[in-house]
């Protein structure tokens, strides 16, 4: 007993020295194991954005970091996914892209098809163009008309003649022909399961170009196709041949002593000699409307065909026989 009692001290310090030198070598062992781990994901995370983002002053306040990353996320999260061209109806902007007016529905387009559909809720659009440009009169009007790249190749282009469908519209309202512009814009379309896209035409309002307007006063059309209303009894006066007298009234007015072959175009049914009296026969019918309303000198207008021999379509397909079927207007 008196042995162990005198032997305590020397048992408890070699306990202490024990104790210490454990503590030690688990406290090393703990920063080599720390310092070898990779640093975490968000460690990193919030590294590089100290790092690659500075934060600037303004009057000695810095931006909190929380107020970077959110304005960062909604800069990513606000960025239009797909073309406003492919989202929206109709719409009609100014030259800085200012919306002068919207309509949820668009003007609908088929696949190879020229002719185009106007819902009855944005008819009014024709209205607003035409108001819009008597107040302000140094503004014009461009009508963009958007088609595919895989759709049938035409003369002029499948984009224009649907465009020229608004003209008309626009200048049956009194919007001023010299005003109106039209342009094709080709681009790659998802067409719906029916074969169709419903934003086919947008509008855009630009400072009215008087060099354009001038050239345009001075100069002489080479051609023009009209699509009459055929029948098996003869043609029917449909508004685009009403335009054309119009405008046969005012080329005439300034061209007294120029004429007009009046062409006409069928599609390849039948055959080739059937095919040219039809044509010839529509071609007489409307040279005879042509002088019998304008008041024209018969002498300056002569009726001819083509028949079959000139598609600017595909005869194979119905859009394409439609196509086909048409008078030309060259102006000599």
């Amino acid at each position: 007993m008196n042995s162990w009692y005198h032997e305590f001290p020397q048992r408890m310090k070699n306990f202490l020295i024990a104790s210490s030198v454990f503590l030690v070598w688990s406290l090393f062992g703990l920063w080599i194991y720390s310092w070898l781990q990779p640093k975490s994901e968000s460690a990193q995370l919030n590294t590089d954005l100290i790092e690659n983002n500075q934060l600037e002053e303004s009057n000695s306040n810095k931006l909190p970091l929380k107020s970077l990353v959110e304005d960062t996320l909604v800069k990513k999260t606000s960025e239009p996914k797909l073309n406003e061209v492919d989202i929206i109806g109709l719409k009609a902007t100014n030259e800085s892209g200012d919306i002068i007016f919207l309509f949820s529905e668009g003007i609908a387009m088929i696949k190879d098809e020229i002719e185009i559909t106007i819902p009855i809720s944005i008819i009014d659009y024709k209205y607003k163009v035409n108001t819009y440009l008597l107040e302000h009169p140094d503004q014009e009007i461009h009508i963009q008309s958007i088609y595919s790249p895989k759709e049938r190749i035409i003369t002029p282009n499948i984009g224009l003649q649907r465009a020229d469908y608004i003209y008309n519209q626009l200048v049956e309202t009194g919007v001023p022909k010299e005003k109106i512009v039209i342009k094709s814009v080709i681009k790659d379309i998802i067409f719906n399961e029916n074969n169709s896209f419903n934003s086919s035409i947008y509008l855009t309002f630009k400072p009215l170009d008087q060099n354009r307007i001038d050239l345009l006063k001075n100069s002489v059309p080479k051609t023009r196709i009209v699509y009459p209303m055929f029948s098996e009894s003869g043609i029917l006066a449909n508004k685009d041949l009403k335009n054309l007298l119009s405008e046969l009234s005012l080329y005439f007015a300034k061209n007294p002593t120029k004429t007009i072959d009046i062409v006409g175009h069928t599609d390849k049914i039948g055959n080739g000699t059937d095919n040219y009296n039809i044509g010839l026969k529509y071609a007489k019918q409307v040279r005879w409307y042509l002088i019998s309303k304008g008041n024209f000198d018969k002498t300056l207008l002569k009726a001819l065909s083509k028949g079959e021999s000139e598609p600017i379509a595909d005869n194979n397909t119905h859009s394409g026989r439609i196509a086909n079927r048409r008078i030309e207007v060259i102006f000599n």
